[in-house]
């Protein structure tokens, strides 16, 4: 098995799957890297500073990423982190699986869509149907729970957690759908 196979198959952060994804224009100092997390994916997503170095340096140990050293005449010396071929294996396998956990939608999922449409990339459509199956058999389980529960509290619970993942059935399948039918022409990473 291939250290990226090992990697792939061991659970990661999704902020590390996100820090990859910023890598795919290309090679970027650590500021750069928070001005693109900002600027594309700060809506939905936050990642500060010494959490962004410290996962940087687990990726570069994990051999996703590399870095180099580059002097600037006036200014101190950046690092310069760019991934590997590795790190762009991860990032693919990561971009095309679902997301198991209905919390993990808003941030998780919606990077992915992110990663998708800005990188203009094929098989959006595949995640999205792979995230409806997904959370069509997390609500057949919920219904299960809720047809056996006693307890009003936790009938309540699982009320609000039905009516969240209907809403988020109906959002992938109205909204979703649409925004990824935009612009989804290429087979692969740069």
């Amino acid at each position: 098995m291939l250290k990226a196979d090992r990697l792939i198959m061991k659970t990661r952060p999704a902020t590390e799957y996100a820090l990859l994804g910023a890598l795919m224009w290309g090679p970027k100092h650590g500021y750069e890297i928070l001005q693109f997390l900002e600027a594309s994916l700060g809506s939905t997503w936050y990642v500060g500073t010494s959490q962004l170095y410290s996962l940087l340096k687990r990726l570069e140990r994990d051999g996703l990423v590399v870095s180099t050293v580059e002097t600037q005449e006036t200014r101190p010396s950046k690092r310069v982190f760019s991934r590997t071929p590795e790190g762009k294996e991860a990032f693919e396998s990561w971009l095309h699986r679902p997301t198991a956990h209905v919390g993990d939608l808003r941030i998780e999922f919606l990077a992915k869509l992110f990663f998708f449409h800005r990188l203009s990339l094929r098989g959006g459509s595949e995640l999205l149907g792979a995230q409806v199956q997904v959370l069509e058999q997390i609500r057949e389980r919920i219904k299960e729970r809720q047809q056996k529960e006693k307890d009003p509290y936790n009938k309540l619970v699982l009320g609000f957690k039905m009516t969240t993942l209907e809403a988020w059935l109906q959002w992938l399948i109205k909204e979703a759908t649409s925004f990824m039918g935009e612009g989804n022409t290429h087979d692969c990473l740069p």
